[in-house]
This record gives C-alpha cells, sequence and structure tokens, in this order.
C-alpha cells in the first residue's frame, strides 16, 4: 500500500530522492558535498593507495621483533601459553554479556585465520588457531556454567591474568628458565607494563582518593602531597628519576632492574590520575547515601565497600576507560630510558640503513597496533554499560 504522504517522485526513484534531500537540496548542501567529495579524493589517492603500493618487506622480516622484541625463540611457547589463557577467559567473559558470539569474536576469527594462513612458523600458526579454537570453545562451555558460577570464574581469572603471565614469561628456573626483562620487548612489553599499571593504578588511586578525605590529618596530608607531587611533573620525570636517582638513593646491590623502575614510574604517575578522577566520583555520591546506611546500621567500612564504591565505579566507567587508554599509550615513554618496547624497536629497526625507506610502514603498523588495543578498551566499555545500565537514551 503506497504512502499518501510520500511525494511522487520519493515513490517512484526513492534513492535519487534522498541523494537530493540529503547532499543536493540547498545551495550550502551542495557546496558542503561538493567540499566533502575533494576531501575524501584526497584522502583516498594520497594517503589509502599509497598504502598497497608500499613496500611491507621491513614488517616481514621484523615482526618478531615488534611483536616480542629480544625474547628467546626456543621459548616464544610462554607467550603463546599467556594468549591461550587470555583467549579463554575472553570467550567466557562475551558469553557472560550475552548468549550469541558478538561481532567483534568473528572479526578476531577472521582476523586470526588471516595470520594463521600466513607464512609464519609452524608454532606461530597452530597457535593462532588454538587461540581461536579456545576462544570459541571457552563461549560455548560458559553456556553450560550458571551465571553466578561463571562470574566468580571470570573475576578470578582476569585477577590471576598477571600473575600467570609474569611468572610464566619470567619463569622460575628448572623446566622454566629465567628469561631477564632486558630480553622482553615490542609489543610483549608494552601489554605488560600497560596492563599492571591499569590493574594497580585503580586500587591505588582508590586508596589516595579515600585518603585524601579521610579525617586522620596525617593520613590527608600525605595522600595530598603524594598526589600533588606526581601530578605535578611530567611522566618523563618520573621515569627518569627512577632510572637515575633511585639506584644511587638505594643500598648496592638493591637497586631493581630497569623494567621494575619503568613500571613502578607508570604505575604511580597514573594512580594519582586516577585518585583525582575517583575523588571527583566520591563527592558526586549524596548525603542520603550515608545517611540510609547509617539508618542500616552498617559500619562506614561497609557502607564504602557495599553502598558508595559501586556507585562511583559504575558512574565512572567512562572517564576510567579514558584513563585506561592513556595508560596504554603512554607506556610509550619508557623507550626514552632505554627500554625496547614497541616505539623503542620501531626506533632500533628504521636506524637500521638496511631500513631507512621503511620508517612509515614501520609507524603505520605500530600505530595500527595501538588504534585496536585503544579501540577494543573502547568497545569493551560500551558493553559493560549497556549491562549495568549505565547508558540511557533522552526519550523524545
Amino acid at each position: 500500500m503506497n504512502n499518501p504522504f510520500k511525494t511522487p517522485m520519493e515513490v517512484k526513484h526513492p534513492l535519487y530522492y534522498w541523494i537530493h534531500k540529503n547532499l543536493f537540496s540547498t545551495v550550502g548542501n551542495t557546496l558542503l558535498t561538493l567540499f566533502s567529495c575533494y576531501l575524501l579524493y584526497l584522502l583516498a589517492t594520497k594517503s589509502l593507495l599509497p598504502l598497497f603500493s608500499w613496500d611491507w618487506t621491513v614488517i616481514q622480516a621484523n615482526l618478531k621483533l615488534i611483536l616480542t622484541g629480544s625474547y628467546p625463540n626456543e621459548q616464544l611457547w610462554r607467550v603463546h601459553l599467556c594468549l591461550w589463557y587470555a583467549a579463554f577467559f575472553f570467550g567466557m567473559t562475551f558469553r557472560f554479556s550475552r548468549k550469541t558470539p558478538p561481532r567483534i569474536m568473528y572479526l578476531l576469527g577472521i582476523v586470526l585465520i588471516f595470520f594463521a594462513s600466513c607464512k609464519f612458523e609452524t608454532l606461530h600458526r597452530l597457535s593462532m588457531l588454538c587461540i581461536l579454537f579456545l576462544l570459541f570453545g571457552s563461549f560455548f562451555i560458559a553456556s553450560k556454567l550458571k551465571k553466578e558460577r561463571l562470574s566468580l570464574i571470570i573475576i578470578f581469572g582476569w585477577i590471576l591474568l598477571l600473575p600467570f603471565c609474569f611468572g610464566v614469561i619470567r619463569g622460575f628456573g628448572g623446566p622454566l628458565p629465567i628469561v631477564k626483562t632486558n630480553l622482553w620487548g615490542g609489543l610483549l612489553l608494552s601489554l605488560l607494563v600497560s596492563l599492571t599499571s591499569i590493574f594497580l593504578s585503580l586500587p591505588i588511586g582508590l586508596l589516595l582518593a579515600l585518603g585524601r578525605r579521610s579525617k586522620m590529618k596525617i593520613v590527608k596530608s600525605v595522600c595530598i602531597f603524594l598526589i600533588e607531587l606526581i601530578r605535578g611533573v611530567p611522566l618523563i620525570t618520573i621515569l627518569f628519576i627512577g632510572y637515575l636517582i633511585l639506584p644511587m638513593a638505594l643500598p648496592k646491590g638493591w637497586a631493581p632492574s630497569v623494567f621494575i623502575r619503568a613500571l613502578s614510574g607508570v604505575v604511580l604517575f597514573h594512580s594519582a590520575y586516577m585518585a583525582e578522577a575517583l575523588r571527583g566520583g566520591l563527592q558526586g555520591i549524596s548525603k542520603t547515601q550515608y545517611e540510609a546506611a547509617t539508618s542500616l546500621n552498617l559500619s562506614p567500612q561497609k557502607t564504602m565497600i557495599f553502598i558508595i564504591l559501586p556507585q562511583v565505579l559504575k558512574r565512572m566507567i567512562p572517564v576510567l576507560v579514558n584513563s585506561f587508554t592513556s595508560a596504554l599509550k603512554d607506556t610509550s615513554l619508557i623507550s626514552i630510558i632505554g627500554m625496547l618496547d614497541l616505539i623503542g624497536i620501531s626506533t632500533s629497526i628504521v636506524s637500521n640503513p638496511k631500513y631507512l625507506t621503511g620508517s612509515a610502514q614501520v609507524l603505520f603498523f605500530e600505530g595500527s597496533l595501538y588504534f585496536v588495543l585503544c579501540y577494543s578498551i573502547s568497545k569493551a566499555s560500551v558493553v559493560l554499560e549497556k549491562k549495568l545500565g549505565v547508558t540511557t537514551k533522552i526519550k523524545k
């Protein structure tokens, strides 16, 4: 049945009508459309099309350095084991939030199949297929578990992720020989530093925020001093202090490795910013929440843990995600103190006379890796917001 409110042109030529209405309805829209087409033409001819004509040999020849640095080849199975662990709990986490696999899982599957078809060693190609199997297998395994048990498994799995990864990648001796941190590099080093700073900066920042609101003057003064001192200097300064001055201040033989010094600086820096973000969330909770908890005869500790903090963390998801992405990108500064993270590896690669013309390819590839990681964090936060009911739509 024809819609009486539609014009004859809209009924007979809907595509032509849509183009005319949305792109060329007025002189201003016409000029804006032509200008946008010109920008798209420049983007395609100057940026996108040249990508297909680039020589990507520099990436193929240095892919191992970019991903794991100087980590021994014969011990790379440890890195794959950590990836299998993460893939297993990623699949379970996706199942906790929805009943069918999300599009991101299918996209990851396509990427894994693509890498498995590339000219890598047999171990690496089999590892990609194993990650794909664990990702989808754990999703369907989780469907057989009760939601309460599944939530506990997921929580404990993610809590143990970093200790497991550090223990496996470093080793303890014997069947797992110790691999020194100066051999870690590339994407592996960047992920370990950034994930550790993300997981540790939240509880440390929360303690600093609560300490700044404390009624005990000594605790409050110490927390204010630490927060303002750390926030008052750049991250580069903190890294140099940890790298140069900390070994001088400690007794001989007590100086930690460069990795620990860099990691401590990054964690402290982001903990101070996290503290201020959480303090803002705590101030947004009305006094009636505290009064209601008091009327239920809850202690101040139980009030904070069971009443206040869940509301603060729920409201602060966008701010926390912004801090997490900043932590991920700020790890690139550790290359200044000689650590060969993702950026440090790229500098060493392009400084090789053999690959002087491949700097654009290396930077584009590593920029793509950072974008994928940050975008994944952003999409995960959107799913979490919808699951918790944080996202609200304005009714028209």
